[in-house]
């Protein structure tokens, strides 16, 4: 087990690209043969890795990528042309918003009083549109 963990960790060592490679001593136990960075022994010789079939690929750097001109101004034309910076007038703005603020209470108040299942489905179905509806508005 020693001798394949070792191992690996020699070829990881080689294929990350170290240029100074420290020495590694190989020597025969009663396990088997075990790898070291230290003389383990009066038998140690110093293994020398065979580095000529590795491979180290280092990728080129990606360019940042910037959308063309006239992609930029395609996306931005496709954008929606309702809310407060469409350049709808800020009165009519803010009626609509207090109409969907006021639609938005009579609902709630509806809720917490006495219904039945099917209103009550009715009622949350309305309260989630209105909502939908003054989020696309963007009104606070």
């Amino acid at each position: 087990m020693k001798v394949t963990v070792l191992g690996i960790l020699v070829l990881v060592g080689v294929a990350s690209g170290a240029d100074a490679q420290p020495a590694i001593y190989r020597c025969a136990g009663a396990s088997g043969t075990v790898y070291s960075d230290r003389p383990c022994g009066a038998d140690a010789d110093q293994h020398q890795t065979d580095t000529s079939r590795v491979t180290v690929y280092t990728p080129a750097p990606t360019p940042e990528r910037t959308l063309p001109a006239a992609t930029a101004n395609k996306a931005a034309s496709k954008r929606p042309k309702s809310g407060r910076g469409a350049g709808t007038d800020p009165a009519k703005h803010g009626l609509k918003c207090a109409k969907l603020d006021q639609a938005l209470r009579e609902v709630r108040t509806k809720m917490r009083t006495g219904y039945g299942a099917k209103e009550g489905e009715r009622l949350k179905a309305r309260q989630q549109r209105l909502g939908e509806q003054r989020r696309t508005e963007k009104c606070r």
